[in-house]
């Protein structure tokens, strides 16, 4: 928002708390903008669109490179899904390099159903754009791990983040990739994950500083085993 507001951008807000209803206020801007004689592009929120599926069908050919060396292959690829675009990709991807892994999403909005059929949808449409004749897997989603809504950090997601950060060095946000690593780390908890995964972190760095989701004081990430001094991460 920052950066809009420095940049000069038009911004509109709908003043719903639902989310869909920045569905109808892009379809409504647009509307105005055509009747002023203007030319909109409009994009859909997460770029959600076969055409913006394309980028991850490529970036799925750079995974399969970078795959190509292990001894032993992946058998999940996890993120999570919002707008199920990335999925989407992924998935045409995996059909058009063959990748022996499944994709694996975790829900961090809408319900598991609507994105199994959101997601279906677009990389079937992908893969068209693309001349993929290769046949696309169902979508495997993973609900339950949303927590109280979109957008807010779950307990969960946050214990993952920690563990995430003190032993690997990597930062998670709390609204899209914490979630799903948690969902990986019960899964691998429970015995049902084999093999190598890969974890995909789509962004979202910025929410690491934003409002209740910033580290909030001493100890947020406890470095020294229970019972022993703390000590905070600087």
């Amino acid at each position: 928002m920052r950066l809009h507001r420095w940049l000069g951008v038009d911004v509109r807000f709908t003043g719903a708390a639902e989310r869909s209803s920045v569905d109808a206020g892009i379809a409504a801007v647009t509307a105005e903008l055509r009747a002023a004689g203007r030319r909109p592009y409009p994009v859909p929120r997460g770029g959600a669109t076969p055409l913006g599926a394309l980028g991850y069908v490529r970036a799925s050919t750079e995974l399969a490179a970078q795959l190509a060396g292990m001894a032993e292959p992946p058998t999940g690829l996890w993120l999570a899904t919002g707008s199920c675009g990335t999925q989407a990709g992924l998935l045409a991807g995996a059909a058009l390099t063959g990748a022996a892994y499944q994709v694996v999403g975790v829900t961090v909005s809408r319900p598991p159903a609507e994105c199994r059929d959101r997601v279906r949808e677009l990389a079937a449409a992908a893969a068209s754009l693309a001349g993929i004749g290769a046949p696309i897997r169902e979508p495997d989603v993973r609900g339950g791990w949303i927590g109280t809504g979109y957008g807010l950090p779950s307990p969960a997601g946050q214990t993952a983040a920690r563990l995430v950060a003190a032993t690997e060095g990597v930062f998670l946000d709390p609204v899209f990739a914490a979630k799903a690593m948690a969902a990986l780390i019960a899964e691998c908890r429970a015995g049902r994950v084999h093999g190598p995964q890969v974890f995909l972190c789509s962004g979202g760095a910025p929410t690491l500083f934003a409002g209740e989701h910033a580290p909030a004081g001493p100890g947020v990430f406890e470095l020294a085993p229970a019972g022993a001094r703390g000590r905070e991460a600087r």
